[in-house]
């Protein structure tokens, strides 16, 4: 292996990098990769870049105890104390449980958290909620149930198909509703001695992204600006560091757009570059 040159590690960090990707991806998936070429990018600058290796429909409190063990073998592997976790939408609300509740506070320097919905999503509350039945028609929530049964019964079946083994798809799209999450943040609260960033985006016009246009529209009528699936006040907690591509006034970005999920079709903006930006930020933080 080649001795990096001086550019070539700017991105070495003093712990190493575990990224956790959010809900639906695996880090193993052939046709979907969870961070298209931020991996490659951020290792081609120094980066010690490892996969948290989450289920793609899970709770949160399954997924963090899947985690754990993980982010265990890094530091055994790397030799760190610690680790920097960057994680994308629902791998942050893992990434805080992990912290918070199993005893890793003392093994993770920082997270930063890129458009997670840390106060929930009116998306989650569609899918997962009930129809309020004004006129006593108790059918309408019966249809509603069975539905959900079968819809998320399907989305369990595909899930086992790309590789989860216990997967939760209704559980997992529950707990990113605004009512869950209020109770989740009262009672998995930030830990002394870990460094808690956060980043979002927004799209400009549901035309951004075809595949977010309808959420887009249902998140613009009731929570203002978003990215297809999370608000812009709802990615925000510890140190909020912004909305990625802001000042482009005619192209926004979607929730996928920040994964990289379009790769080089994405003409107007390098997701990657946003990557080596953060964890350049978190080098020079003495992270």
């Amino acid at each position: 292996m080649n001795a990096n040159t001086e550019a070539d590690l700017s991105c070495r960090t003093l712990y190493p990098i575990v990224l956790l990707h959010g809900i639906g991806y695996r880090d193993d998936m052939l046709m979907l990769n969870a961070w298209g070429r931020i991996s490659k990018t951020l290792e081609a600058a120094g980066a010690r870049v490892f996969q948290g290796g989450l289920d793609a429909w899970n709770s949160h409190e399954n997924s963090a105890l899947a985690l754990k063990p993980n982010i265990e073998q890094v530091l055994t592997e790397t030799g760190s104390v610690k680790v920097n976790i960057i994680a994308h939408s629902k791998g942050g609300l893992e990434a805080r449980y992990l912290i918070s509740k199993l005893d890793m506070a003392d093994k993770v320097a920082s997270l930063t958290t890129v458009c997670t919905p840390h106060h929930g999503s009116a998306v989650a509350d569609l899918v997962a909620g009930d129809i309020p039945d004004t006129q006593n028609l108790l059918s309408i929530n019966f249809f509603k149930r069975l539905m959900q049964r079968l819809g998320f019964g399907a989305m369990d079946i595909l899930a086992r198909i790309t590789g989860d083994k216990s997967p939760q798809a209704g559980m997992a799209i529950r707990q990113l509703t605004h009512k869950y999450l209020a109770e989740f943040n009262q009672q998995v609260p930030d830990m002394p001695g870990v460094y808690y960033q956060s980043y979002g985006t927004l799209m400009r016009r549901a035309i951004d992204d075809p595949v977010f246009a309808a959420t887009h529209v249902l998140l613009k009528r009731t929570e203002g600006d978003n990215d297809g699936m999370v608000s812009t006040l709802s990615c925000q907690w510890g140190r909020f560091r912004g909305l990625i591509g802001e000042g482009n006034p005619d192209h926004g970005l979607s929730h996928g757009d920040l994964v990289d999920y379009r790769g080089v079709l994405l003409t107007h903006f390098n997701v990657p570059a946003v990557y080596l930006d953060i964890v350049k930020d978190l080098k020079q933080q003495g992270f």
